[in-house]
């Protein structure tokens, strides 16, 4: 597909514990389309940031191996890439937003010089052009004063101005994917709101690709075209935005849409999935929801399902098997 910007196949990723080898993430499929920006849903422990760290070949080398599959970006492969060709792929054609801004930004540089890293890394530029091109990008994200705030510490700033400063460290050149990794979780709801608005516009006039990590259905119905369930470091349905929340297939998706909270529900109790995630080590045969499953039979329990499909809706789940039970 001419249109894929990345493409990940089959992967799975071993880490190194106390308790033994664990391995978080089993045989993650999922592309990405160029221009489109593509939801990754599940809730806390189900493979989402270690999926995305993976791309950008942020995890420990010490503690975690990538065991099968691969991942391709622009038709190649960089799923075995050195540290300085990362270097090379990070902040350039690759940049990620982190869901903390107070912790991704270092306390003791003032924004300008963490700004001008990527700019001193990858473009060849003179002083004064660096910091005419982050008085700019700061601009371009809604900051004001920003001749001023460059000289500034992360600490003088409010909790949403931090965040576009990191949209703004990430844009800086210009990449072709953008990862949020749930870029808005520590932000209250009208600053949340002005900054998905932000990422929206920035993705449009960019013609960037995104990525965009999140628990959050609502933030998902906003931002994507696409969205990839995770459960349990696997992938439990694929399918437009649209198709998902008409018509979700797979008893996990059902139960992540029947939680979120409506106008009609408010003197009642908010439904919730019984039980939680499991951790690696506890995965054994079978589905890995099972246990929390309303739905679940005997095969359940016995066979790992593989990915049935409706067009473009795929769903692991062996009520959608064609010839039933």
């Amino acid at each position: 597909m001419t249109d894929v910007l990345l493409e990940i196949k089959n992967l799975g990723i071993e880490f190194k514990t106390g308790e033994g080898t664990v391995q978080p993430i089993r045989g993650v499929d999922f592309f990405l389309k160029k221009g489109e920006t593509l939801g990754v849903v599940g809730e806390s422990g189900s493979g989402k940031s270690v999926t995305s760290l993976t791309v950008l070949g942020l995890l420990p080398e010490k503690t975690s191996k990538i065991v099968s599959g691969s991942i391709h970006f622009e038709d190649e492969e960089i799923t075995h890439y050195s540290d300085r060709q990362y270097r090379k792929l990070r902040g350039n054609d690759i940049s990620m937003i982190f869901q903390e801004p107070m912790t991704s930004l270092n306390p003791v540089f003032t924004i300008g010089e963490q700004l001008s890293e990527p700019l001193k890394r990858h473009k060849k530029m003179s002083k004064k052009q660096r910091e005419k091109a982050i008085v700019d990008v700061l601009k371009q994200v809604g900051i004001p004063r920003a001749e001023q705030i460059i000289d500034e510490y992360p600490h003088q700033l409010s909790g949403g101005m931090r965040q576009r400063v990191m949209i703004s460290l990430a844009l800086l050149c210009e990449p072709k994917l953008l990862i949020c990794d749930e870029p808005t979780t520590a932000l209250d709801v009208t600053i949340q709101a002005q900054i998905l608005k932000l990422m929206k516009q920035v993705k449009q006039d960019k013609d960037m690709s995104m990525l965009f990590i999140t628990h959050d259905l609502g933030v998902v119905a906003e931002m994507c075209d696409r969205v990839v369930v995770m459960y349990a470091g696997e992938i439990v349905e694929v399918a437009e935005i649209n198709e998902l929340f008409d018509n979700p297939l797979h008893p996990y998706t059902k139960g992540l849409l029947a939680s979120l909270p409506t106008n009609n529900d408010r003197k009642s109790k908010l439904y919730s999935i019984k039980g939680q995630v499991p951790r690696p080590n506890e995965i054994g045969e079978g589905c890995a929801f099972a246990n929390r499953c309303p739905f679940a039979f005997d095969k359940c329990y016995a066979k790992t399902p593989p990915a049935f499909s409706e067009g473009d809706h795929l769903s692991k789940c062996w009520l959608q098997q064609p010839e039933g039970r």
